[in-house]
C-alpha cells in the first residue's frame, strides 16, 4: 500500500499519464469579463434607479404638503365665515376669560355676562388666525365637526388629579 495517490488513480483509470501543463489565462478586460444578465444591474443604473425613487418621494411630499395646505386655508375660510356671521363682539369687554390650549394658557377678552356664558357653555371660543373669538355653543359644534383642532376646551382642570392626591377629609386649612 505504499502507492502513491497518483498510482491508485492511475490504477483506477480516473488519471491519465500525461503530465497536466497549465496554461496561462488571456488577460480579459473587466468590463467584458462582466456579462450583464437580468438578475445584475451595473451600478449606473441602480444610481438611476435610486434617483427616482427619490425623486417620486419628493414629489409625493410636496404633493402631500399642497393638499394639506389647501385643506388648511379651506378650513380657514369656513371658519371665518361663520365668525364673521355669529360671532359674539362687544366693545366694552374688559374681563379676561383664560383657557388653556394647545399646552399654553390663553386669553380672551369677555364682558361678565359673557364670562358667566361661557362657563355655562352657551358661548364658546373658536381660534382662526392668531385670535380668538366668542361664538354661540352650536356654532362652535359645528365648526368641532370639520375643525376640532380649532375649538378649545373651555371646562378647564376640575377634580382633574385629584384622584391621585386626595385630600383628607380631617384637614384643616
Amino acid at each position: 500500500m505504499s502507492d502513491s495517490l497518483k498510482d491508485q488513480l492511475l490504477a483506477l483509470g480516473l488519471a491519465s499519464k500525461k503530465p497536466v501543463v497549465k496554461k496561462p489565462r488571456k488577460q480579459v478586460p473587466a468590463v467584458a469579463k462582466k456579462k450583464s444578465t437580468d438578475a445584475e444591474i451595473s451600478l449606473d443604473q441602480a444610481y438611476r434607479i435610486r434617483n427616482k425613487e427619490v425623486q417620486r418621494q419628493k414629489e409625493q411630499a410636496i404633493a402631500l404638503k399642497l393638499e394639506q395646505e389647501r385643506r388648511r386655508r379651506e378650513t380657514n375660510t369656513k371658519i371665518k365665515a361663520s365668525v364673521k356671521e355669529n360671532a359674539v363682539r362687544d366693545p366694552e369687554a374688559d374681563t379676561k376669560r383664560n383657557f388653556l390650549f394647545k399646552g399654553r394658557i390663553r386669553s380672551v377678552l369677555a364682558t361678565r355676562e359673557q364670562v358667566i356664558e361661557i362657563n355655562n357653555g352657551t358661548l364658546g371660543v373658536v381660534y382662526l388666525s392668531g385670535n380668538y373669538h366668542l361664538m354661540p355653543a352650536d356654532k362652535i359644534e359645528e365648526i368641532r365637526q370639520y375643525a376640532p383642532d380649532h375649538v378649545p376646551d373651555l371646562r378647564g382642570a376640575d377634580g382633574e388629579g385629584e384622584e391621585e392626591n386626595p385630600v383628607p377629609d380631617d384637614l384643616i386649612w
